[in-house]
């Protein structure tokens, strides 16, 4: 079993996962989680829960914003791992668009419907000088 419930006060219960063990230090990891409800709604989170653990959907959460992740993946990963060309092309679309659109979000908040939002508004009014949207494969690929 990778996760447990106990309860916090009437109405309370807090589920306990267990996310296995930190490989630099061996100490064991775990993620708590509240749900309001009756106990037969916190199994029922425990089990949706395991299922993303055991799937691979499970996202730890964390005041992590999108803003801040885009910035450490472009430090660690696209300095280190893309042309010089590439990673300028990276940071114009962070800066330009995803940031100001979805940098305030937290992480593990991000949604679909965030995303579609910023396509829809993209194609309305993303051009850079204002004039109006951007055709459907710039929004996919922004070039500005």
């Amino acid at each position: 079993m990778r996760g447990h419930i106990k309860q916090r006060s009437k109405g309370s219960w807090s589920i306990v996962l267990d996310l296995g063990r930190d490989p630099s230090t061996g100490k064991r990891k775990q993620q708590w989680v509240t749900v309001r409800g009756t106990k037969k709604e916190a199994e029922s989170k425990l089990a949706e829960l395991q299922h993303q653990l055991n799937t691979g959907e499970f996202v730890k959460s964390s005041k992590l914003t999108v803003r801040e992740f885009l910035t450490q993946w472009f430090q660690d990963y696209v300095k280190t791992n893309a042309r010089a060309a590439a990673a300028e092309g990276y940071k114009i679309i962070f800066e330009r668009h995803l940031i100001p659109s979805l940098g305030g979000i937290a992480l593990a908040q991000l949604q679909p419907s965030h995303i579609q939002g910023y396509y829809a508004r993209a194609l309305r009014e993303g051009r850079c000088d204002g004039k109006g949207g951007l055709a459907a494969r710039t929004v996919v690929n922004p070039e500005c």
